[in-house]
């Protein structure tokens, strides 16, 4: 139960029940008293496992659970741990208590007695903590399958709180810790103050050592899009491809031309590991080329899917029993986990090349983007060797990895620099308003740490933009996170020990798995058939 420890949801519990206590309250006169300030008292007094009795009689303990809005939420585990677990949820109407029990002591302390009075007391205490914020959003994975990627930003757009980002996806490892750099569609500044919010509504534990919010002023008409080493490029004059065939030779051009929300997404049937063709997959574009152009910047709009991030849990958890030692080994080994995410990079990030007259030649990665929202992504390309009217580009990444919105290339693009880097002005934490600034203000190991359901609110002063000039907001942010899966006692599976190793085998990894579920799916399928054809024999 570690990922409990600092949970909003433990916080969210004893935050208002101390409120309840500092009132004098003779109903809770058995509780063990939490005094001011709650997170030091949390410090010492944890609770190692969460009971919930519901009014019909029945009780469950929880994996994970947060509070959201009106709802109870936790994280349902599959018992074999190859299967990702998903949110499961309890109206807080139909709690009738929850006791928690201490780490340090048998007894158990009884937490909320009542239909209803968690929800009244967490409302409370959120809205006597952060009472300027505006609530937060719905969880975006609430009620579907839980994703391993990142942390998550939401920009407040004036109205609502908006998904626009999952930052430094593919830091798995203390020593992959990178700066990422990702633009904010939805940030929108009221009367000189821009609001993010940090989120962390996955299965992992984030750790965020630095945010900045970057403020670019450019030309109207044009919008700033970032590459993966954190360079800006002014893009201004988009050319779509006039051919997109994926590797079987099918038309995907409809597809990738304009950001509509119908991506492209490789084909999972009919695949052999042995195969090399069939392990690997992606697109052959065509541009056409303006006369004189000798370089160009490519343009990818897209994430990575589910079935990616969930691979990439199914490699931490292939780890059996010695997933701890092997976490403790890579991050004492910084050159074996740099070497580990360098394979991984090969293989699952997006891989460009262009056609010359010396053949295709590699042009750099697309870096891996998460699977909560689109990025928007550039890489400049040389042109050196590339004869003819036409250039011809090719992606190529592990099947089934990539949803591609949009490719498209300006060639007449240029690099833009940064008009402001402004740090949070205020930074506090949902549920119980802990400052939490001074641990996102400097590249200085002194962490915000996020545990599953933890929330900070980050408010930006920014400048009047200058006349005739366009903004863009983006944000940089440095860190990492790790993974967390089912506990398990089953030896490391084989193949989970090729990868890093063996070229190929993140991709032979994939295709078996996914030949794996989808021969699970027939069967079920094949089952469900069986069964419909008795149930009409019977009644006839």
């Amino acid at each position: 139960m570690k990922i409990l420890r600092d949970s909003t949801f433990i916080r969210s519990l004893l935050l208002p029940f101390a409120t309840v206590l500092w009132l004098g309250l003779s109903a809770c006169t058995s509780w063990k008293e939490v005094k001011p300030p709650v997170e030091a008292a949390l410090a010492t007094e944890r609770p190692s496992e969460v009971r919930v009795r519901l009014v019909d009689g029945k009780e469950f303990e929880p994996s994970a659970p947060v509070i959201r809005s009106d709802s109870l939420k936790w994280l349902k585990l599959a018992g074999s741990g190859s299967q990702p677990p998903v949110w499961g949820s309890v109206a807080l109407s139909d709690v009738q208590s929850i006791e928690v029990k201490q780490s340090d002591a048998v007894e158990t302390t009884l937490l909320v007695v009542g239909v209803g009075v968690l929800a009244v007391l967490g409302i409370a205490a959120l809205a006597a903590a952060v009472a300027d914020d505006p609530p937060p959003p719905r969880p975006t994975s609430t009620g579907e399958p839980v994703n391993f990627s990142c942390p998550l930003v939401y920009s407040w757009d004036g109205e609502e709180w908006r998904l626009d980002s999952g930052t430094f996806g593919g830091a798995f490892l203390e020593p992959l810790a990178r700066t990422d750099v990702d633009g904010l569609e939805h940030a929108t500044a009221e009367d000189g103050m821009l609001r993010l919010r940090l989120a962390n509504e996955l299965w992992e534990t984030d750790h965020v050592d630095e945010l900045d919010l970057l403020v670019v002023d450019h030309a109207v008409g044009t919008e700033v899009v970032p590459d993966g080493s954190g360079g800006l490029h002014e893009i201004g004059n988009l050319t779509v491809p006039i051919q997109a065939l994926d590797d079987h030779g099918r038309d995907a051009l409809a597809t990738i031309r304009a950001v509509d929300g119908w991506g492209w997404e490789s084909s999972p049937t009919g695949r052999d590991t042995s195969i090399a063709a069939d392990v690997r997959s992606g697109l052959e574009l065509e541009f056409t080329r303006p006369a004189g152009a000798t370089g160009a910047t490519l343009i990818v709009h897209g994430n990575n899917t589910p079935w990616a991030s969930w691979l990439m849990q199914d490699f931490v958890s292939g780890h059996g029993r010695d997933t701890e030692r092997w976490y403790v080994d890579m991050n004492a080994d910084p050159a074996a986990s740099r070497a580990l995410g360098e394979a991984l990079a090969r293989e699952a990030f997006l891989s460009v090349a262009v056609q010359t007259s010396r053949g295709w030649e590699h042009r750099g990665l697309v870096w891996e983007a998460g699977p909560e929202v689109a990025k928007r992504q550039a890489l400049r390309l040389d042109l050196a060797g590339v004869d003819g009217e036409t250039v011809r580009v090719r992606l190529e990444s592990v099947p089934l990895y990539w949803n591609l919105d949009q490719v498209a290339i300006d060639f007449t693009s240029r690099s833009v620099s940064v008009s402001h880097v402004i740090e949070p002005g205020r930074a506090r934490m949902e549920g119980d308003g802990r400052d939490v600034r001074d641990r996102l203000t400097d590249q200085d190991g002194v962490e915000l740490v996020l545990e599953t359901g933890d929330a900070a609110v980050l408010h930006f002063p920014v400048p009047v933009v200058p006349d005739g000039r366009a903004r863009s907001y983006l944000i940089s942010s440095t860190g990492w996170y790790r993974i967390f899966t089912s506990p398990s006692d089953e030896p490391a599976r084989p193949e989970v020990a090729r990868i890093g190793t063996e070229p190929g085998a993140v991709s032979r990894l994939s295709v078996a798995r996914l030949n794996e579920a989808l021969a699970g799916l027939e069967a079920r399928a094949a089952l469900t058939a069986m069964s419909a054809r008795s149930d009409l024999g019977g009644r006839d």
